[in-house]
């Protein structure tokens, strides 16, 4: 071990922590990993970018082509549609079926591209079938990487495996050297499925199936949370479109449809008017609406500085700012327990110029914040002292700074508040007021405690935003409607369907809301079905995940064109964009154009891809912008990317070191323990990195172990390329894993339960039989 390989193995660690933690897009980490090993010296500047000229990278980004073309022409649901006519509803036959029809497409397709053109086909098989869906999505995925493995063009660790072997100067695998081997694994993988795999996956009644919609609302648990609200005659809001009573953010539900008369509005958008008498067909919380409906007779108005004064004269304000040493900083006031420990109640915060008074007990605080508050002037002396505050302000002053942001709730005899404590009121979960005090018989008791009842003519002194109550005094007396059915959000022009968070996707990691997602794409989301869970609430501010299965509503027309976006994968065929089914002849045509020049030898693998990529363009099967939009970046510039490591590897010493690790430990015991060893590191690599990378980083590693021990590299190639696909222990393993994740209602322990297991067995039937195809 010498100083220079050391340096490159802390290069490959960062970078390896960096892909399984996906702190970072894995592109770009493997494009810093690049940088920095350009700028340590250890590729050279003309060997950097290498990489983007290989014939791996041609012929991965050549296959992306061939395979939208198979996808837009309708070949690939050609496929699918047919398995449920000939198979019937019997799950070992459907199961057989779906992983075979998977490794047939997967042979020339990518594999993501494969499981995803099959993803409807297999919903509606579940749906018409009776099975549950997650007895066969988990199929679907491993058939889908199993039968990558039987072609050279089928999976990028195979395309990579070769482009070593020529490097090295070896002759390299053809197009159907993998395919023996291959075929034996999914074989052998789906033989397992259908026997010991099959008492593992599991049962759930789900039904992301494509169907009538009415499954989908019972599945997502849509009846539970639907209600209607009917606007009365003369409300203020008659003749106020949807936009401006901001409804939905104030009473916290989504406006499904408005139904008025025999009319009915589905998917309303914003610019929409009501009227008296429309009943509101909406989602959300019916128990909290009705609870939120206590407070709708309050009166609100704002709290004067007299009013803060009328109290005894050690109650007093409180301004100061969080120095930059303070303990609290970063921390909330929930978790501080500041109310209780400092016998004060804040009632605002003043962050870069600008006064929040909402949520105030889960904000993060942060050093600068200048903290408002109210309570006992000796509690507030205390707290200046204790808290790490400057420039601290005690006085009734404040009250002063203090007017336009504290409000007056009127408490009339007749509310249903009367009696309640203030925890019990939930005020600050429901119409985001914190209640700071109480005026009762023209005294103010400040920095009450939450189990102080309310009492009639009482005014509460609020902090916080008065939309809902606003909101709620507008809709005027109102009527909810506890059950609604499920048909009442469809009509022939709008509908409901089921997209998931595709792989890769620019969508994952950020929210609804950033997204804009209702303004973008014409559609609402309903819920969120994300690890065998429907989520019902607060959907605009969750972080989406790959995987997760999203319940949409719209017009039937944006569905069409939600069908395009690259960021989702729609699981309902009716709703997806049409297939021009005259050129299947072409496409079928390049493909099989592909495969003679490869078998004639008249050219290698990364041109006749090239042609028929080119093929399929010109002959309209799918659009330039089609086949842009189809191809995975990011796995093209991953591969570009990691390609020199190689060369680092080998210049510097570290494949040998490596090799002579693995001989040393492994060699004594013969050529397939060395074989064992090297299968198993490239199997658990793929587990947390990809199979790419697997192969790239032991190709020199394997070349080093061959010579040393005289043993031929082609089996240890072969056995390393085929232990890199065998990734089916987590979600994360594959990108086709996560993909029938949220349709399958799976959960991480599904993948652990099934994947390991078939795992072992394929990487001992690996051992045994490449070096029968392949001699040591």
């Amino acid at each position: 071990m010498t100083l220079e390989i050391g340096i490159l193995f802390g290069i490959l660690l960062v970078m390896a922590f960096f892909f399984f933690t996906e702190r970072l897009p894995v592109d770009l980490t493997a494009f810093m990993g690049l940088a920095v090993m350009v700028l340590a010296g250890f590729v050279a500047p003309s060997e950097a970018f290498t990489g983007f000229a290989s014939p791996a990278v041609i012929t991965m980004l050549s296959i992306f082509f061939v395979s939208a073309a198979m996808l837009h022409t309708g070949l690939a649901d050609w496929v699918g549609v047919r398995v449920h006519r000939l198979i019937g509803s019997r799950e070992i036959p459907l199961i057989i079926a779906i992983m075979v029809v998977a490794g047939v497409l997967s042979a020339f397709m990518n594999n993501i591209a494969a499981c995803a053109v099959l993803l409807p086909a297999v919903s509606s098989i579940a749906k018409k079938s009776g099975v549950s869906p997650s007895r066969l999505f988990i199929p679907l995925s491993f058939g889908a990487i199993l039968g990558g493995t039987t072609t050279l063009v089928g999976t990028p660790p195979n395309i990579l495996a070769a482009d070593m072997m020529r490097q090295k100067g070896l002759a390299p695998f053809q197009l159907f050297d993998f395919t023996p081997p291959g075929l034996v694994i999914l074989g052998i993988g789906v033989l397992f499925m259908i026997t010991f795999g099959r008492k593992l996956l599991p049962e759930r009644n789900i039904s992301s199936a494509i169907g009538p919609s009415r499954n989908l609302a019972q599945v997502y648990e849509l009846e539970e949370s639907l209600f209607s609200i009917r606007i009365p005659i003369g409300s203020d809001l008659d003749g106020r479109t949807l936009a401006q009573t901001n409804l939905g953010s104030a009473l916290g539900v989504q406006v499904a449809g408005i139904i008025r008369g025999r009319k009915k509005i589905l998917a309303p958008k914003g610019e929409d008017a009501l009227r008296g008498g429309d009943v509101l067909v909406v989602k959300g919380q019916f128990l909290e609406l009705q609870e939120l409906f206590h407070v709708q007779g309050l009166e609100i108005g704002p709290a004067q500085p007299a009013d803060l004064a009328r109290t005894a004269e050690q109650v007093s304000g409180f301004a100061g700012r969080l120095g930059k040493s303070s303990a609290m900083s970063g921390k909330t006031l929930k978790e501080l327990n500041f109310r209780e420990i400092f016998g004060a109640t804040v009632v605002g915060i003043q962050r870069e110029g600008a006064m929040i008074e909402a949520d105030l007990a889960r904000l993060p605080l942060k050093s600068g914040d200048r903290i408002f508050a109210l309570g006992q002037r000796h509690a507030l002396e205390s707290l200046s002292e204790q808290g790490g505050f400057e420039e601290v302000l005690v006085g009734r002053s404040i009250f002063a700074e203090l007017k336009g942001h504290l409000h007056l709730l009127h408490i009339p005899e007749d509310s249903k508040l009367v009696g309640t404590t203030i925890g019990e009121s939930r005020m600050g979960e429901l119409v985001k007021l914190t209640v700071v005090g109480i005026i009762r018989e023209n005294e103010t008791v400040p920095a009450i405690h939450p189990e102080e009842r309310i009492l009639a003519h009482d005014r509460l002194i609020v902090t916080g935003k008065r939309d809902r109550i606003r909101s709620l005094q507008e809709l005027g007396e109102v009527e909810l409607e506890r059950r609604v059915a499920e048909t009442g959000i469809e009509s022939e022009d709008v509908g409901i369907g089921e997209a998931t968070v595709a792989p890769r996707s620019e969508a994952a990691g950020r929210t609804l809301a950033e997204l804009n997602f209702r303004e973008r794409y014409g559609l609402q989301v309903l819920a969120i079905w994300r690890e065998g869970t429907p989520i019902h609430t607060d959907l605009g501010h969750i972080p989406l995940r790959f995987g997760d299965a999203l319940l949409l509503q719209g017009p039937f027309s944006k569905f069409q064109l939600f069908g395009t976006v690259a960021d989702f994968v729609l699981l309902s065929p009716l709703t997806q964009e049409p297939r021009r089914t005259e050129k299947a002849p072409y496409a079928l045509g390049a493909l099989l154009l592909l495969i003679a020049i490869v078998v004639s030898g008249f050219q290698p693998i990364h041109v006749a891809a090239f042609v028929a990529a080119i093929m399929v363009v010109l002959t309209g099967s799918i659009t330039m912008e089609e086949a842009y939009r189809t191809v995975e970046w990011r796995a093209i510039f991953l591969v570009a990317a990691i390609l020199p490591v190689g060369i680092a590897m080998e210049r510097t010493g570290a494949a040998l070191l490596l090799s002579n690790t693995v001989t040393d430990y492994a060699g004594p015991f013969g050529a397939y323990a060395v074989l064992a060893g090297l299968v198993t590191l490239s199997s658990m690599l793929s587990q947390a990195l990809d199979g790419a990378p697997s192969v790239v980083l032991l190709s020199p590693v394997a070349f080093q172990t061959a010579k040393q021990l005289n043993l031929s590299p082609y089996p240890i190639m072969m056995g390393i390329s085929l232990a890199a696909s065998a990734a089916f222990m987590t979600p994360f393993s594959h990108k086709a894993n996560l993909l029938v994740m949220g349709a399958g209602g799976y959960r991480v322990v599904d993948y652990l339960k099934v994947g390991t297991p078939l795992t072992i067995v394929l990487l001992i039937v690996l051992v045994l039989m490449v070096p029968l195809f392949f001699p040591l």
